[in-house]
C-alpha cells in the first residue's frame, strides 16, 4: 500500500569495535540501508501539498529535487483544497486540487433516491402563479416519466419579463423564450460524447464578449435554475461566450446546407435579424443533493446500464435568462451514514489502472467528490431507483474532450461498465 512519508535519514554510528566485527556490521547496515532506499524511491514519486489554517507544513525534497509540502504518514483523510501530485505510471500522473464538501470523513451518506421527474404544479406555480387554463397540452408519460407530462406555450411570468415562450415538464424541465429559441438553436457548437467523457467543440473558436452587469446576470440565472428546478443548491461549472456575428454566420451556413441539399432530412429554418442584444453566454450548472454535487456528465457504459445523471444548461443575454434545460430530478427515499476509503486505497487503484498502460501522456487535473447515481431497477410506478454513491471524479483532457475516471469513494474500486 502506498503511503505519503517524510524523507527519512538514518545515521548509524558504531564505536568501540575493531577488526572484522566492525566490517561485518557495516556490511549488514549497507545491505539494509540499500533496501530502504529502494523502497523510498517509489514512495518519493508521490507528492502532496496541503495547507491548514493558512500555514504550510514543513517541506521535504523529493527525488526530482522539487520542494513540496507533504502530509504525515497517518493522515489518510483527504481534505478540500489539498494538492495531490503523484506519478501513476510511465504515461500518467495526477496533479490536482481536491474538491470536496466541507464534511468530516465519516459524515457522508449513501442515499437511495427515486428519479421522480420535475413537478408540474411546482414549476407552473412559480412561473405563472397557477396551472394555466389555456395554452397547456398534456400527454401520458412514457415508462420512467411522471404519469402526466405537460407543455405550455404562451406569455411567461414576471420572472421571465412576460416574454412569449414555452415550458415543458417531465423528466426534462425546459424553459424557452422566443429569444432563447433564436439564440440556442443557432449556437455554433457541437456536443461530443464518448464512453468516458464529453465536450463541446466551438466552431471558429469562442469569442470574448461582455454583458452589462455580467456577474449579476450570471448569479440571477443561477438562482433561477435553483429555484425553478427545486435544487437545494447549484454551482456554475463552465461558461462559453458567443457573439451575435457567430450565430448569424451559423444561420447562414444552415441556409446554404439546405439549399445545397446537404441535409439528410429536408427542413425549414426561421430567419432572424441579429444585433448585439443577442450576445450570450451558454452556462452549465451542477445540482446538489444532500450537500454533495451530483454527476452532471453523460455516461455511456459498455454494459448499457442507464446512469441518470443531471445535466443543467442555460443561456443568458443582457435581457436575462432565455433558455433552460435540466435533466432528471431526484427525491431521497433513504439515507445511510458511511465513511470514505483512505487516501492510500484510492491512489493505489489509480496506480494499478495506469501502471502498465501504453498510451499518450495524460494528467488527471481534477479530483472531485460527487454523487454517482447507480441504478438498481424501477419501482412500482416505473421510476428509476438509484443508490447515490459518493465517488471521486478524476478528469483529464484528450483531443479537446474531457475524459473522466470514477472511483467508488467507499471501497476504492473503479466504477466501470
Amino acid at each position: 500500500m502506498l503511503r505519503v512519508t517524510e524523507e527519512k535519514e538514518r545515521n548509524f554510528e558504531k564505536r568501540g569495535y575493531m577488526g572484522k566485527k566492525v566490517l561485518g556490521i557495516m556490511v549488514i547496515l549497507l545491505f539494509f540501508t540499500g533496501c530502504q532506499n529502494m523502497g523510498n524511491e517509489s514512495e518519493n514519486l508521490q507528492q502532496v501539498e496541503k495547507q491548514e489554517n493558512g500555514e504550510e507544513r514543513n517541506s521535504s525534497i523529493s527525488n526530482d529535487e522539487t520542494e513540496t509540502n507533504v502530509t504525515p504518514e497517518n493522515d489518510q483523510e483527504l481534505s478540500n483544497g489539498e494538492h495531490i501530485r503523484f506519478q501513476l505510471g510511465s504515461q500518467a500522473k495526477i496533479d490536482a486540487i481536491v474538491d470536496m464538501p466541507d464534511k468530516k470523513w465519516n459524515e457522508f451518506e449513501k442515499c437511495v433516491i427515486e428519479v421522480d421527474g420535475f413537478q408540474e404544479e411546482s414549476v407552473f406555480n412559480k412561473i405563472l402563479g397557477k396551472i394555466p387554463e389555456s395554452g397547456l397540452e398534456t400527454r401520458k408519460g412514457d415508462t420512467g416519466e411522471p404519469d402526466v407530462c405537460y407543455s405550455y406555450e404562451g406569455i411567461l411570468g414576471e420572472q421571465l419579463k412576460n416574454q412569449n415562450g414555452t415550458v415543458s415538464v417531465s423528466n426534462i424541465l425546459g424553459v424557452e423564450t422566443e429569444e432563447g429559441k433564436k439564440v440556442y438553436y443557432n449556437l455554433p457548437v457541437e456536443y461530443i460524447t464518448s464512453a468516458y467523457g464529453e465536450g463541446i467543440l466551438v466552431r471558429d473558436n469562442e469569442q470574448e464578449i461582455s454583458l452589462e452587469d455580467e456577474e449579476k446576470l450570471i448569479e440571477e440565472g443561477k438562482e433561477f435554475v435553483r429555484w425553478i428546478g427545486d435544487w437545494e443548491k447549484v454551482e456554475l461549472t463552465s461558461k462559453y461566450s458567443f457573439s451575435y456575428e457567430q450565430m448569424e454566420k451559423q444561420q447562414e451556413l444552415m441556409e446554404q446546407a439546405i439549399e445545397n441539399g446537404e441535409l439528410l432530412k429536408p427542413q425549414k429554418i426561421q430567419k432572424y435579424e441579429w444585433s448585439k442584444a443577442d450576445d450570450c453566454f451558454l452556462l452549465f450548472f451542477q445540482g446538489y443533493l444532500n450537500g454533495v454535487p451530483v454527476l452532471c456528465n453523460e455516461i455511456n457504459r459498455q454494459d448499457d446500464l442507464y446512469i441518470p445523471s443531471s445535466k443543467i444548461q442555460a443561456v443568458i443575454t443582457e435581457g436575462g435568462i432565455q433558455y433552460l434545460q435540466a435533466v432528471n430530478h431526484y427525491a431521497i427515499r433513504e439515507k445511510e451514514p458511511v465513511s470514505l476509503a483512505e487516501k492510500d486505497i484510492i491512489l493505489e487503484t489509480l496506480r494499478n489502472k495506469y501502471d502498465l498502460a501504453i498510451a499518450e501522456p495524460i494528467t488527471l487535473n481534477q479530483m472531485k467528490l460527487i454523487y454517482y447515481p447507480m441504478t438498481t431497477g424501477r419501482n412500482e410506478t416505473g421510476h428509476w431507483m438509484c443508490d447515490m454513491i459518493p465517488a471521486w471524479q478524476f478528469r483529464f483532457i484528450e483531443d479537446e474532450i474531457e475524459q473522466y475516471v470514477y472511483i467508488n469513494a467507499l471501497d476504492g474500486r473503479e466504477i466501470a461498465g
